[in-house]
């Protein structure tokens, strides 16, 4: 797949150098222009006391890389000049910025004073870039409960919402192409539930064009807040109450709604300018409930009295499913209705509770105690920032969260749970070697368990084992597998009796280690650097099917319900799982760049980028492919003992081979970039074009289930009077039915697909 973009070109705010660090360079001159060498410069955090040193080349360039965001106080000495100092430098996150010494004759006691602020253009740099400061969204009227980075950066340009609240697309490119990160640690998955905004010192967005430090067309990066000499804290609290609310014109009434966010934080030197830290605490609370309406069957239904339906415009006559004939007065015999579907209605379907004694439509409500979403959400960040020595600089960075959820499904008795554990870590290490030479390692972890069926506020779902053995249901769970779940049924014309399936449904890792090394050499600054990024996934949820799938469509007796009173599905369904399963992938890539300042007005980016996505497996080893010429289902050599004795392998050939795709070793990108300034600082055109090498997104190709996983169906008939299958024991001697096979193939050669982008 080959795609191309273009973007406007001329973009707004500044460039990067590295994913959170950035760039401060300039030149000296003296009063007529000429190039000041050897003159020695000083970078002050006006924040943290780090300083930094280094000195003009032959041509009075200097370069200051990987300096964290802040405001800094630059300082210039020379002999026989004027000692020059530029305050207050506003310099951002990935910002390229310029301070060019302007030297005057005069001795070093002297002094020339100026304040920089914050940079209005960027001019040594080609790609389009924006960032939203603390202040600029702190100052902002809030957004929903102001956690969401989704809303801000579709106030930038080339970004619009996309899909939900929390997707985004960058210059037409789709959320698969965006890299999203957290003070630099990127990942490949949406991570909305840590980015919470309270935390961010600053949001940086790059929609176009990035360089080759980046793997994707797009990024995004928060940074998290960190500590300053001088102690800083706030708290805020924000109330959501629909009391407080206008009613909508069109609405008979308020909808009720009831929300507590509040965040509280702690900033500050443990060790004056050496070690600092931030300490936060955001909270998120729902009270109250939701009140929802069901349609039940009437209380003379579940006993059996169906005569009311020989009143309707469209009348219902129940048969007997033994003989076809009509049950007299529409009633089946007590002595008739099944043991199972007894203790449904005892335990699982209540009877009505609204309306008249005939309603069938809206006739049972309930009041769910917990709210739609979540009910509770507690989330934590600490860092810590530490000046190991003037040349080497450290911090590391944790956000753990911990959401609970209690959520109702189509009756009171089936609700659900959930539990869900975010943590974000990044850990960084910035070594100054000299002047030109400087490192930076940064190690990051993204790890997410969302497990359901736990006991949340008090509340525990039924397991759908032990509902199994309540109800005396034969045939299924032959695992003897333990988790969240009901036997579905589904009983025309009412709410379905089901819940959600239950299990650890993912633990999921994201490591990565980057390393990027700064050289500066003459009128080059080169930059070498890479990542490594292993991923897992653990997989243990229970499908739905491994507890049965019941179908009661009236095709038996003449309605649905009285089906299910007579323990007669149309259909039985169950699945023997493939479960407890870990997927593997991985992300290796690695960059060289050159900035080369070709005179005092042009700049040149050049960058050149190699990309290895990994071929998603599972670890142990259960994956196939398909092959279009041969028709063939494909598995590992040494799997075909392990394929569902279910599978229909006399019409379906399934054959031993290679069927791990081979990733692309030839994903080269080449980035070029330029800034021109014809006019001095004032004026700058910019322009650049990369190549992006395509993912196929994270797991992608890691085909589960096929030949391994099969659902078997049955389905019912009467003869000579006899059911084919009825409850306690809806599955019959032998097999049952097998769907038709729907197989998906990949060539083993993956082509990852080209964008090519300019501005």
């Amino acid at each position: 797949m080959r795609c191309i973009c273009a973007a406007s070109l001329l973009g707004p705010a500044v460039l990067s150098a590295q994913l959170t660090v950035s760039i401060i360079r300039g030149t000296a001159t003296d009063p007529s222009g000429a190039a000041v060498a050897n003159a020695v410069i000083t970078i002050m955090n006006t924040d943290t006391g780090l300083k930094r040193e280094t000195i003009t080349n032959t041509a009075g360039d200097y370069e200051l890389p990987d300096l964290p965001r802040g405001r800094y106080r630059l300082t210039a000495m020379a002999a026989g000049f004027k000692g020059f100092t530029a305050n207050d430098i506003v310099l951002e996150s990935t910002q390229v910025r310029r301070i060019n010494v302007p030297f005057e004759i005069g001795s070093v006691g002297a002094e020339i004073t100026v304040t920089a602020g914050a940079a209005v253009i960027s001019t040594d740099s080609s790609k389009i870039q924006s960032a939203f400061e603390r202040r600029t969204f702190e100052d902002a009227p809030l957004i929903g409960d102001g956690r969401n980075p989704g809303l801000l950066l579709s106030t930038l340009p080339h970004i619009q919402q996309s899909g939900s609240i929390y997707g985004v697309q960058f210059a037409g490119q789709p959320s698969s192409q965006i890299q999203q990160g957290i003070d630099g640690m990127t990942t490949d998955g949406a991570i909305n539930q840590v980015s919470n905004i309270h935390d961010m010192e600053e949001l940086v967005a790059v929609p176009v064009n990035n360089t080759a430090e980046y793997s994707r067309v797009g990024f995004y990066n928060m940074i998290t807040k960190s500590g300053s000499n001088e102690f800083h804290g706030q708290a805020h609290y924000w109330l959501r109450n629909s009391a407080l609310d206008a009613r909508d014109f069109f609405q008979s009434r308020k909808p009720v709604a009831k929300s507590h966010t509040m965040h509280g934080e702690l900033t500050g030197p443990i060790f004056r300018n050496r070690t600092f830290f931030y300490v936060a605490y955001s909270g998120q609370r729902w009270p109250g409930g939701s009140f929802y309406l069901r349609d039940v069957p009437t209380v003379k239904m579940r006993q059996g009295d169906f005569s009311q339906l020989l009143n309707q415009t469209r009348r219902v006559v129940v048969r007997d499913p033994l003989n076809g004939q009509p049950f007299p007065g529409n009633i089946i015999p007590a002595d008739r209705i099944n043991p199972v579907a007894t203790k449904v209605m005892q335990n699982y379907l209540p009877a009505p509770n609204l309306g008249g004694p005939d309603d069938l439509a809206r006739n049972y409500g309930y009041l769910w105690p917990w709210p739609e979403d979540l009910r509770v959400g507690n989330y934590y960040s600490f860092r810590i920032d530490h000046h190991v020595t003037a040349n080497n600089r450290l911090y590391g960075r944790a956000i753990t969260n911990w959401i609970d959820y209690a959520l109702s499904r189509e009756l009171p008795t089936l609700g659900w749970t959930r539990n869900r554990r975010n943590q974000h870590v990044v850990i960084e290490d910035t070594h100054v070697f000299s002047p030109v030479l400087v490192n930076t390692f940064r190690f990051g972890l993204y790890h997410v368990v969302v497990d359901d069926g736990k006991t949340v506020d008090g509340f525990t779902p039924q397991k759908g084992d032990q509902v199994v053995q309540e109800l005396g249901i034969q045939g299924v769970n032959s695992q003897n597998l333990s988790a969240m779940g009901f036997p579905r049924m589904d009983i025309a014309g009412y709410p379905s009796l089901r819940n959600q399936p239950g299990g650890l449904v993912l633990d999921d890792k994201q490591w990565a280690f980057t390393d990027s090394l700064t050289w500066s050499k003459g009128s080059h600054v080169l930059k070498f650097g890479g990542e490594i990024k292993p991923f897992s996934r653990f997989e243990g949820l229970v499908p739905e099917g491994n507890y049965g799938y019941f179908v009661f469509n009236g095709s038996l007796s003449g309605y649905g319900y009285s089906d299910f009173l007579l323990g007669l599905p149309f259909s039985s369904r169950r699945l023997d799982p493939l479960t407890n399963r870990t997927r593997l992938d991985s992300e290796v890539g690695f960059y060289a760049m050159d900035t080369w300042k070709i005179d005092s007005r042009l700049t040149l980016d050049l960058g050149l980028r190699w990309e290895r996505f990994g071929a998603a497996t599972y670890e142990d080893g259960l994956i196939y492919n398909w092959d279009r010429e041969t028709g063939n289902v494909i598995v590992p050599r040494g799997k075909l003992g392990q394929i569902s004795p279910l599978y229909p392998t006399n019409t379906i050939s399934v054959v031993e081979g290679d069927v791990k795709q081979r990733p692309s070793l030839s994903n080269w990108a080449p980035r070029l970039g330029a800034a021109w300034r014809p006019f001095g600082e004032k004026t700058v055109l910019r322009g650049s074009y990369g190549i992006f090498i395509e993912t196929l997104g994270l797991f992608a190709r890691a085909q589960s289930g096929g030949p391994y996983q099969l659902t078997e169906t049955f389905i019912n008939s009467v003869q000579n009077g006899v059911p084919l299958f009825s409850f306690p024991n809806p599955f019959p001697a032998g097999s049952g039915n097998v769907p038709s096979q729907s197989m998906s193939g990949y060539p083993l050669n993956t082509d990852n697909g080209r964008i090519h982008q300019f501005n």
